[in-house]
């Protein structure tokens, strides 16, 4: 019996001081770890001062109706010309964006518990996000993209009427930021899924779809290739997403040229940061065998000698007349990566 109150009395201490370490005013953070993260963090999640986590203030030391121990208020705000624009979060979840006499222009109850994201160019908040990263805690998953989930919201003129334009995406921002060119407009990435052969096949968030965005005119993703260039350095990318934007972009002789010229330093990055994965589309008679007993090894790396022998037959032919073409002869066991990346 004396054990039992003495569990009874540790577990009333423990409850006690875990209400008492938060106190009105703090601010908390989430860090975009997880849906439902049951972690705080006491500073911000920043990635590379473009996007930067809004304080959580505790405004109650009372629960809320979402079985938080405490109740929370997140704001910012974001001038366009001569008009005001202000984003609420109340309790992680409840977001409002109004203007500057109160007005409601858009209201949505978040999925998950999240934190506002600032989007920052020029040291001026242009947008923001709410979103999180749903395996922030395993290897390498900040790697690819810094949110698997996030809901993009710029605000924008039109007509002098302030318009919110949103839009889900997984951003990733780490893999292109040495490209962005400091321009007029940010340039993002969503981190789109390239198809494998199946699903077990396909590089999740590890492409890179890019849009611009401002105040002016919202949300772009209907950048062409010659304006995507004038944005970002392309040739700053990682082989592999240099690969892909060039097919994305139909950019043949482009693709060719580079692909010869850096064929030793495009296959050190696919040899080690992807996996080899042949086009569905090519899973004929011809070819099948040769597939299926290199599939039998799920892990199995391409060779040296497998290597030497695609270069040295990508190398003997010249312009390439299509994508199609010119990867069975220079991305055969990676035709997946190249050539899914082209496909709408």
């Amino acid at each position: 019996m004396k054990k039992l109150f003495l569990y009874i009395f540790l577990g009333l201490l423990w409850l006690s001081q875990s209400a008492s370490s938060f106190e009105i005013g703090q601010s908390v953070y989430f860090n975009a770890c997880g849906g439902d993260p049951q972690k705080y963090f006491s500073t911000p999640l920043n990635f590379k001062d473009i996007v930067i986590e809004v304080p959580n203030k505790i405004i109650k030391l009372e629960k809320s109706k979402y079985d938080r121990e405490f109740q929370t208020l997140a704001k910012s705000s974001i001038d366009i010309e001569d008009k005001q624009v202000n984003i609420t979060l109340s309790n992680f979840r409840n977001l409002t964006i109004s203007d500057a006499s109160g007005k409601e222009l858009e209201e949505r109850k978040v999925s998950g518990a999240t934190s506002i994201y600032e989007i920052k160019h020029k040291d001026k908040t242009i947008a923001w996000g709410v979103g999180w990263h749903s395996w922030c805690n395993k290897d390498r998953a900040w790697e690819e993209v810094e949110f698997t989930a996030f809901r993009l919201y710029v605000p924008y003129l039109k007509n002098g009427e302030i318009i919110i334009q949103n839009k889900l995406i997984s951003l990733k921002i780490n893999q292109i930021y040495d490209a962005l060119i400091d321009g007029e407009t940010l340039i993002l990435s969503d981190g789109v899924n390239i198809l494998g052969s199946d699903n077990r096949n396909t590089y999740f968030y590890m492409g890179a779809s890019f849009f611009e965005i401002n105040n002016k005119d919202g949300i772009n993703f209907d950048l062409s290739f010659d304006e995507l260039k004038e944005k970002i350095n392309i040739y700053k990318l990682s082989p592999a997403l240099i690969i892909s934007t060039l097919s994305w972009y139909n950019q043949i002789s482009a693709l060719e040229k580079y692909t010869k010229e850096n064929f030793d330093e495009i296959y050190e990055d696919l040899s080690t940061n992807y996996w080899w994965n042949v086009y569905d589309g090519w899973y004929t008679d011809d070819i099948y065998e040769l597939i299926l007993e290199k599939e039998e090894n799920y892990k199995a790396k391409i060779t040296d000698e497998e290597i030497k022998n695609i270069k040295k037959n990508c190398l003997s032919k010249n312009n390439y007349k299509d994508i199609f073409e010119l990867v069975k002869n220079c991305y055969f066991w990676h035709s997946s990566w190249v050539i899914e990346s082209a496909l709408p």
